[in-house]
C-alpha cells in the first residue's frame, strides 16, 4: 500500500504539475531524443559520457535513462519525467528493505524493542519518504539529483547484504561506481560514504578479503570510462560556475584589506586570523551549516522550484519527531548509529563551497535519512503512548499530533498539486510551449521568427517542443561551442537574438517573440504566466 500511494503521488498528472519542463529539463529530453535518433548530442559529441547543455556538463545518466520512455512514448514531458519518476517509488520501496537490514544485529536489545516495534521501523520510514514533500518534488521533475538518492539507498543495501551473500558486494560495487554517473555531488558523496561503511564494518570485510578484491576491481572498471571526463580540463566549468571560492577577488577583497591593516598595525592575532586560508575555511563552514537550518529546512525552502509554495522540505509536525529520533539513536554507538549520522554529516559536504547555499538538490543525499530518524522518533512516541495510554491527556496529546501530522500532510498536497503551478509558473518557463505552438502554426507566413534571447535558453524550447529532427540539426551545425549559457543562433527559419524593438524592419515578413519589456506592444499575442502576469509578447512588424 505504501509502494501504491508512492507511484499515485509520483505519477498522477507528471507531465502537467509542474506546469512546464524547465530548460534543464528539455536539455535533458531533447539530448536523449537526440542521441535516440542519432547517437549524437546537441554538440554532436557520440553517446556522451559528459552531457554538455548551456556550455554546462552534466552527467549523463538520466538521459540514458529517459532513452527507453522517450522511445516509446515519444518527446513529452511526463516521459522525460517518468525515470525520475520511478527512480521515486524505488527509492521508497529500497528504503524499507534498508532499515530492515539495518535493524538486524543486535538492534531490539541495543534500543530495547521488541520484534513487532523493530518491524515497524522500516514501514514507518518507507511512508514517510512516500509522503516526503522534498522527495516528492524531485520525484516528479527530470532533475539527475534524484536518480542519485535511490542508487545510494539500493548500493547501501546491497553492501549490508553483501557481507552475508558475497556477490552482493560486486551488485553494490556496480551501484556506487554507476552513482558517479548520476549527478555531481555524487561524485563526492559517494567516496565518503563507501569510506565511512568501510570503517564500520572493517573487521566483517577483512573475513572476506577475496570478494572486497573483486568488488574493487567492478568498482573501479565501472567508473573508468569516467575518468577521462573527470581528468579533462572544461569540465572543470561546472565547479568554477558553482563555487563560492571561484570569485577569489569578490572573497577575498575584505580579508586584503584587513591584512594589510594588521600588518601596519603590527596586529599579530590579525595576521592570523585575517588570512585567505581562514576566509576560505570559514565559508565552508558557513555554507556547510547553513543546511541544518531550521528556517530553510521547515519554512521556507531555497528556489521555488525545489519546493511547494509556503512550505519547506519537511513537514514542521515531524520535527519533535525527528529530534526526538536522533537524541534516541546517537545515544546508542551500534553499527545503526553509525551509518545514519555519518550518512547525515556527510550529506551537505559537496555543496559547501558552492554558491546559492541552503540548496536543496545538491543536498539531496541527505534523504533517507531525515525519515528515519523520524520514523525512530515516531516509534519512540508510540512506545511512550503505550505506557501511559490510560492517562487522559496523554491520549489528548497523541492524537492532536497524529491531527496535526494529517493537516499537514494535507496542505502540502494542496499547494502542491492545487496552488504550485498557478503561484510559480513564472519559474518553470512557463509560456514557452504556447509560443512554440503558435509559431509553428501561425508563423508558417513570415519569412523568419526572431526569439528573444532575453527568454531562458529560447533555442532549447523551440528544439524540445518543436521535437525538431536532431539530425537535420546537426546537419545544420548543432549547438556550437562558446560561452556559459550560450544560445544557439540560428536553426531553421527561427533566429535567437535580442530584440531591438524601435529600430527592427517594418516589413510584415517577421514574427517577433519576446518579453514585455522589450516589446512596446503585443499586436497577436500575449502570453501570461498562470497568475496573471505578462510572460510573453507576439507580434509582427
Amino acid at each position: 500500500m505504501i509502494v501504491v500511494l508512492a507511484a499515485m503521488l509520483r505519477l498522477w498528472q507528471l507531465g502537467t504539475i509542474p506546469p512546464s519542463p524547465d530548460w534543464d529539463e528539455a536539455a535533458l529530453g531533447y539530448n536523449a531524443y537526440s542521441v535516440l535518433k542519432t547517437g549524437r548530442d546537441e554538440y554532436s559529441t557520440w553517446f556522451p559520457l559528459s552531457l554538455r547543455s548551456y556550455d554546462d556538463y552534466k552527467p549523463p545518466l538520466y538521459m540514458y535513462l529517459a532513452l527507453p520512455a522517450v522511445a516509446v512514448f515519444g518527446l513529452e514531458t511526463w516521459a522525460v519525467r517518468l525515470p525520475s519518476a520511478i527512480a521515486g517509488i524505488l527509492a521508497v520501496l529500497g528504503t524499507y528493505f534498508l532499515v530492515k537490514e539495518l535493524t538486524r544485529e543486535k538492534f531490539n536489545k541495543l534500543y530495547g524493542l521488541s520484534t513487532l516495534q523493530t518491524f515497524y521501523l522500516p514501514t514507518i520510514a518507507s511512508l514517510l519518504l512516500a509522503l516526503s514533500p522534498w522527495h516528492i518534488q524531485f520525484s516528479r521533475i527530470a532533475f539527475e539529483a534524484n536518480i542519485g538518492v535511490t542508487i545510494n539507498i539500493w548500493a547501501v543495501w546491497a553492501f549490508l547484504k553483501g557481507l552475508q551473500q558475497k556477490r552482493m558486494l560486486l551488485a553494490s560495487s556496480f551501484l556506487f561506481g554507476l552513482g558517479l554517473y548520476a549527478y555531481h555531488s555524487e561524485r563526492i558523496f559517494v567516496p565518503l560514504l563507501v569510506l565511512l561503511l568501510t570503517w564500520i564494518y572493517r573487521k566483517e570485510l577483512l573475513m572476506q578479503k577475496r570478494s572486497v578484491v573483486v568488488g574493487v576491481l567492478v568498482g573501479i572498471l565501472t567508473i573508468a570510462p569516467l575518468l577521462t571526463v573527470l581528468l579533462n580540463p572544461t569540465t572543470i566549468m561546472r565547479l568554477r560556475g558553482t563555487s563560492s571560492l571561484a570569485d577569489q577577488t569578490g572573497l577575498l577583497a575584505k580579508s586584503v584589506r584587513k591584512l594589510d591593516q594588521d600588518g601596519k598595525s603590527g596586529n599579530l592575532l590579525g595576521v592570523l586570523f585575517d588570512n585567505r586560508r581562514i576566509v576560505w575555511a570559514t565559508t565552508i563552514l558557513d555554507g556547510y551549516l547553513s543546511h541544518f537550518s531550521f528556517r530553510w529546512l521547515f519554512v521556507t525552502g531555497d528556489n521555488p522550484r525545489h519546493h511547494a509554495p509556503d512550505m519547506g522540505l519537511l513537514y514542521l509536525a515531524e520535527l519533535p519527531f525527528l529530534l526526538w529520533g536522533m537524541m534516541t539513536v546517537g545515544k546508542q554507538g551500534g553499527k545503526f548509529s553509525k551509518i545514519m549520522i555519518g550518512w547525515f554529516l556527510l550529506a551537505p559536504v559537496a555543496a559547501s563551497p558552492t554558491t546559492g547555499l541552503p540548496h536543496a538538490i545538491r543536498t539531496l543525499v541527505f534523504l533517507p535519512t531525515f525519515q528515519v530518524f523520524t520514523a525512530f522518533g515516531v516509534l519512540q512516541a508510540l512506545r511512550w503512548h503505550e505506557d501511559n495510554k490510560r492517562s487522559f491527556f496523554i491520549r489528548l496529546f497523541t492524537y492532536s499530533f497524529i491531527l496535526l501530522f494529517v493537516i499537514n500532510i494535507m496542505y502540502f498536497l494542496h499547494m502542491y498539486f492545487s496552488h504550485m503551478n498557478r503561484e510559480v509558473s513564472e519559474y518553470w518557463q512557463y509560456g514557452y510551449k504556447q509560443a512554440v505552438d503558435y509559431a509553428q502554426k501561425e508563423g508558417a507566413g513570415y519569412t523568419k521568427v526572431v526569439v528573444s534571447t532575453k527568454l531562458e535558453q529560447p533555442h532549447m524550447f523551440f528544439l524540445y517542443f518543436l521535437k525538431y529532427d536532431p539530425a537535420k540539426y546537426l546537419s545544420e551545425g548543432g549547438t556550437s561551442s562558446g560561452g556559459f549559457a550560450e544560445i544557439k543562433n540560428k536553426f531553421d527559419r527561427y533566429e535567437f537574438r535580442p530584440i531591438h524593438w524601435d529600430s527592427e524592419t517594418k516589413d510584415g515578413k517577421t514574427l517577433f517573440i519576446g518579453t514585455p519589456k522589450e516589446m512596446s506592444a503585443a499586436n497577436l499575442l500575449t502570453i501570461n504566466y498562470l497568475d496573471g502576469k505578462e510572460a510573453i509578447r507576439i507580434a509582427d512588424r
